[in-house]
This record gives structure tokens, sequence and C-alpha cells, in this order.
């Protein structure tokens, strides 16, 4: 059953999701593992276990492409969705996939670089930057190129990054609640100041989006000030932003906002 509510009200439950940072499990449909939830022009894609789909509503989603492929770390940047993880039983790919890239909304996929070297978990992209979180090695990895060079940074220490795209090596990071900014990738952080504990951050364009508990917050002025924007009814995970759609997860729901963060739909 779908319902629509204001983000400050109780929502319908999609089933039982158990919250894990940077994925959360499920047996949801015919579904068994939904690693994250990502927006990608008006659509909500769920990258899982069994392959990418498309989510429509509370269970209810679409297999997109044939590709047999645990999609692991996923990640869109304007028309094209880049991707890593492990191939299935009918792949000929490499294990691991190193990273994919998709100009067709991920029907088809091709390979980029890291064959047979990286699983990434995460996945963040900017114009060209692309940074990755390698399972195996547990590094932190960055490429200045789409993905066809990269070098190590170090183990990750972060949960989330948003790529800011001000200039090469610009990003937001957040380490155990923390927020930190880099002009670097990575070299040296700086810790901005708050008083809240954020669990997810994204950016579009300039106005940078976090969440902290249950609620969602919007910043104009690269993180000086936080304005309190919508407030949901268990705490947040993870949230995923574009011009069009505003998607935060939690223990329980997935939710969708097509205006602004006002109302969210399950």
């Amino acid at each position: 059953m779908r319902k629509s509510v204001n983000a400050g009200l109780a929502i319908a439950l999609i089933g039982t999701l158990t919250w894990v940072p940077q994925s959360f499990a499920a047996t949801y449909g015919s579904v068994s593992h939904i690693h994250d939830v990502k927006v990608f022009g008006d659509r909500v894609l769920l990258n899982t276990h069994e392959g990418l789909y498309e989510y429509l509503a509370a269970n209810l989603m679409k297999k997109i492409g044939r590709d047999d492929f645990d999609v692991m770390g996923l990640a869109p940047y304007g028309r094209t969705l880049y991707s890593s993880g492990h191939p299935g039983a009918n792949s000929n790919l490499p294990n691991p996939i190193g990273l994919l890239s998709s100009t067709d909304g991920g029907k088809s996929w091709k390979k980029v670089s890291l064959q047979g070297e990286v699983d990434f978990h995460m996945l963040e992209v900017g114009k060209n930057e692309i940074y990755g979180a390698d399972s195996s090695s547990g590094q932190l990895m960055y490429s200045s190129d789409r993905g066809k060079k990269w070098r190590k940074l170090g183990a990750n220490k972060y949960s989330d990054i948003a790529v800011l795209g001000t200039k090469s090596g610009s990003a937001l990071a957040l380490a155990s609640g923390k927020l930190l900014q880099t002009t670097n990738a990575f070299k040296t952080t700086t810790s901005m100041k708050s008083s809240l504990k954020w669990s997810a951050v994204e950016i579009v364009g300039t106005t940078l989006y976090a969440s902290s508990g249950k609620a969602i917050y919007r910043s104009v002025d690269s993180g000086k000030s936080w304005k309190k924007i919508a407030m949901l009814s268990t705490e947040i995970g993870s949230i995923s932003v574009n011009a069009k759609i505003f998607v935060a997860v939690t223990a329980e729901a997935i939710f969708v906002s097509r205006d602004g963060g006002k109302n969210f739909k399950s």
C-alpha cells in the first residue's frame, strides 16, 4: 500500500530493513539483499545482490538490464552510471568486476578499469573525479580522469563522501558522524564545526544536504549554517538527492520526495 504524508508524520513501512552503514539488508520481494538507493534522473535505483532495479513503489520494483552481477557500489553523474561488485553465476566478468560504466541507464555496461582488482562498496563521482572504497584492501582510491588511472589514499576512514566540484580534489566526507572538508583529495582535512552528528551528506550544484538523526538539513553557504527542511519518523541512514528527487532511507522504509523534501511517499 502506498501512502502520501507530510515529512513530519509516520509513514507506512515497506518491510523490515536492518540498517548498516553504506548498506542495508532485506528480504524485499524477490531481492534478498539491497546495498543502497540512488536517484538517477527521474528514477530511483536499487543496487542489489541480484542486479540493478528501479524502485517504483513499496514492494514494487523492476529489474534493469540482463547483466548478471552483484551491484555493490553505484554512483550516478549526469547521464552516466558507474558501478562495481561481483559477477553472478552466469557472468563472464572477472571477479571482482572493477569499475563499470553505463550510458543507457544500466541496461548495458562497459569495462572502465581495475577488472579483477577491486570491489568498490562505496563509489562517489564528480565531473571528472571518482572516489572508491575497495572492500578487499580497505583502501580509499581516487581518480581524477573518470576512472582511467587511480591512486591509493590509504585506509578508508569515511562513511560518506560528496564531491564538491569547485576544483579538483575538493570534497566533503563523514567520519564518525563529523563533517570534514578537503581541497587536496584527502591529503589533509579540516573539521567543519557542528553540534550535530551526521549520517549522510550530498551535494546538488552548490547546495548541501545532510541527515542527522531523524532530520534532513540544507546548507546554501558551504556548510557554515544549516536549516532543517524535513523530519522523518525514524533515524535516517542514507540520502540521495538530485534536482528532481530526494530519497531518504531508514531502517524501516525508503522515502521519496519530488517536491524538495516537503512531502515524502513510501
